[in-house]
């Protein structure tokens, strides 16, 4: 028997019930559904080649990745380079021009957060003669340019603007980069909406996690993280002005953040909330979702149940997801 047909009857045999579940119905409430078929989806990737990427693009939905560099890893899906400050702009002057073409890319990142001291840390003013020097001249090329990316801090709307104001129309903006880290996926919505109708450009979600940085107290739990994935990921999808998202994170260590988003597992592989991510199994959402509310991140992972599986997912059926996920690309390639 070929191997893809095994896979086929293996999954047919495992999730029998699932796999009707799993094709999502019309869009009724951006609180309740499968994420859709959109290829908005990208990952943050600062694993170099250590990672397997390929884990992440059996479905298609995933379709561009970032590296925080102008470096990009071993992979098919469009490379998006990203100059992330001061520090980078020798290798980005040594390579950008030669990645562009290779890569074939056609859309450029701008700095990280640099309204955050611990981050580039650029005043407006040094950030506009940066960007003239080193990114705008890649229009010439016809690449799209992304602004520099704010951390979702209260200052960061006004940092952007009185950027623009140093550029004095000297920067191209095609698009606004964001991030976004809370607890509540209405908030979420709307500050979304706010950056849009300020800038009037379209948005790319670069970084975006469950994850209260104002009190420790009040953190997100894996179910807490499943409803608000599914909500803010099928509006983005839904969604024309937002262009393309990146969860985080797509690593192991998520250096601070609440380490349930996670996308992979300790050992590097695709967990349950990474197939989740890239649209291989409809979300177990809570019933009574109530967006802000939250029940306390533990670092334990514990069973999800909700309205669209009628049950909890079982570790072995999370392990097969996951394995089944990573075996998308080569059973493609077979047929």
């Amino acid at each position: 028997m070929p191997w893809r047909t095994a896979v086929v009857f293996i999954l047919f045999a495992l999730f029998p019930k699932r796999a009707a579940a799993s094709v999502p119905g019309p869009p009724s409430s951006i609180y309740q559904d499968a994420v859709t078929n959109s290829t908005k989806a990208g990952l943050a990737w600062p694993n170099s080649n250590y990672d397997d990427i390929s884990q992440f693009l059996g479905t298609g939905k995933v379709q561009w990745y970032y590296t925080w560099s102008p470096e990009p890893v071993r992979t098919n899906i469009e490379f998006v380079p990203m100059l992330w400050g001061a520090s980078q702009t020798s290798d980005w002057d040594n390579h950008i021009n030669s990645t562009v073409q290779q890569q074939h890319v056609t859309h450029v990142l701008g700095f990280n957060e640099p309204e955050i001291s611990g981050q580039s840390n650029l005043t407006p003013a040094d950030a506009a003669t940066l960007w003239k020097a080193h990114i705008e001249p890649l229009k010439g090329l016809g690449v799209k340019l992304g602004s520099p990316a704010l951390s979702g801090a209260p200052q960061g709307k006004q940092w952007l603007q009185d950027w623009l104001a140093e550029c004095a129309g000297g920067c191209t903006v095609d698009f606004v980069a964001l991030h976004w880290y809370n607890i509540n996926s209405t908030q979420f919505v709307e500050y979304l909406e706010d950056y849009h109708d300020t800038f009037e450009r379209p948005v790319w979600v670069t970084e975006w996690a469950c994850e209260n940085f104002s009190d420790a107290d009040e953190q997100c739990s894996l179910q807490d993280i499943v409803n608000l994935m599914n909500a803010t990921q099928q509006f983005m999808d839904d969604t024309p002005w937002v262009e393309r998202y990146a969860w985080f994170g797509a690593m192991v260590d998520l250096q601070g953040v609440n380490q349930e988003n996670a996308l992979m597992s300790a050992q590097g592989q695709i967990n349950a909330l990474g197939v989740q991510y890239i649209g291989a199994v409809t979300p177990n959402v809570s019933s009574d979702y109530q967006p802000g509310v939250v029940h306390g991140g533990s670092g334990v992972s514990t069973p999800i149940s909700g309205p669209n599986s009628g049950s909890a997912m079982t570790s072995r059926e999370i392990s097969v997801l996951c394995v089944v996920a990573s075996l998308f690309p080569l059973v493609m390639n077979w047929y």
